[in-house]
């Protein structure tokens, strides 16, 4: 490294300063240190980080591996997952799946999260979570209500038949095979979904950012973030 007074490139190690190297120049015997190493990391350790929480690691396992702070991989879950939103759906789709599964806040608080699953498009098309109340299905409904969408098919939830046109709804467990096949998916790709395990949602909005990442790479969408 030159010096930075004389620009003479001879010197010799001179101990460290903050936990960086020191350098005497030979010519003005001037001391340095080495420029700080920037911490910045790259768009493909963000990338890996990404994938890897979406193939089922935690933020822990993931900074272990990448030897990054486990705090870093959550800041960059939290951002990306607060800036996108599932695409809207413009062609007609001609059967819906409706189905719910069930996640904790905290300790042992329920959260229920809605689905509704494009049957025949394998696409996910929209999700709320909250209780399992009427009101909450309503707001799944909000949803999907402005899409062309010829029939809904769920299984006998009482709450279903409160709001689904009954011309439209199609009610039994036999119609509901692959939004119940996606439901497993959502428990194997995501840790905080997997039964027995010590990865747990601390914050509700951690749900929601989560499962929005995971159904844009399930809909190959991923893209829309890099």
């Amino acid at each position: 490294m030159d010096c930075p007074r004389c620009k003479n490139t001879r010197n010799s190690k001179a101990g460290f300063a903050k936990g960086r190297q020191r350098y005497k120049c030979s010519t003005c015997n001037y001391y340095y240190t080495v420029n700080q190493i920037s911490n910045v990391k790259s768009s493909d350790t963000c990338r890996l980080a990404l994938e890897m929480y979406l193939e089922g690691m935690g933020f822990r396992a993931i900074g272990r591996v990448l030897r990054i702070s486990c705090g870093t991989v959550f800041y960059w879950i939290k951002k990306w997952g607060s800036n996108i939103e599932l695409p809207a759906r413009n062609e007609t789709i001609e059967v819906v799946e409706l189905d719910e599964l069930h996640s904790y806040v905290g300790k042992k608080n329920y959260r229920w999260i809605w689905i509704a699953v494009d049957r025949l498009g394998k696409l996910f098309v929209a999700f709320v979570s909250g209780d399992r109340s009427t009101e909450t299905g309503l707001k799944l409904w909000d949803k999907t209500k402005d899409f062309s969408i010829n029939y809904f098919a769920s299984d006998h939830w009482k709450s279903y038949e409160e709001f689904i046109p009954s011309g439209k709804h199609l009610q039994t467990k036999a119609e509901t095979c692959t939004v119940e096949g996606y439901n497993s998916r959502i428990r194997h790709y995501l840790a905080r979904f997997k039964r027995k395990t010590k990865c747990y949602s601390k914050a509700e909005y951690m749900i929601d950012i989560s499962l929005k990442l995971l159904f844009l790479k399930f809909n190959n969408e991923l893209c829309i973030l890099f």
